[in-house]
């Protein structure tokens, strides 16, 4: 049987361990927090920066046409309502095809007969 001043100092011993890696943990992380600080100041700068610079033109994709929805869909004139629709689904699918005939000539591919509209046959 060891002596009761033994296990005193042990657990004092281990106490005190504990006590100094929960101090050395903390430090560590503040220091790292810190520096996330700091590293976000940074960011902040030079977003702010750019932001503010003059002369930087931003060209927003065009705003498609809106169709009629809601109260003036539910109770406007049916054939009236039912053509816009179909006039806007069609713009919609010609504004896809002009978008990916330019996309596939940029990257050299080949195009398809059917976007190209050589041919007037529909399928459906």
């Amino acid at each position: 049987m060891l002596p009761w001043w033994f296990w005193v100092l042990l657990w004092l011993v281990l106490i005190l361990a504990t006590l100094l890696l929960v101090v050395l943990a903390g430090v560590w992380l503040f220091r790292r927090f810190m520096k996330v600080l700091d590293d976000l100041g940074t960011a902040t700068t030079q977003f702010g920066e750019q932001l503010a610079a003059e002369g930087t033109v931003v060209e927003y994709a065009p705003r498609t046409r809106r169709y009629p929805s809601g109260t003036k869909a539910t109770h406007g004139d049916p054939k009236k309502i039912r053509k816009k629709l179909e006039k806007g689904k069609a713009e919609r699918i010609e504004a896809r095809r002009e978008r990916r005939v330019a996309r596939r000539r940029e990257r050299g591919q080949a195009q398809n007969m059917n976007d190209l509209g050589l041919f007037d046959v529909d399928f459906k």
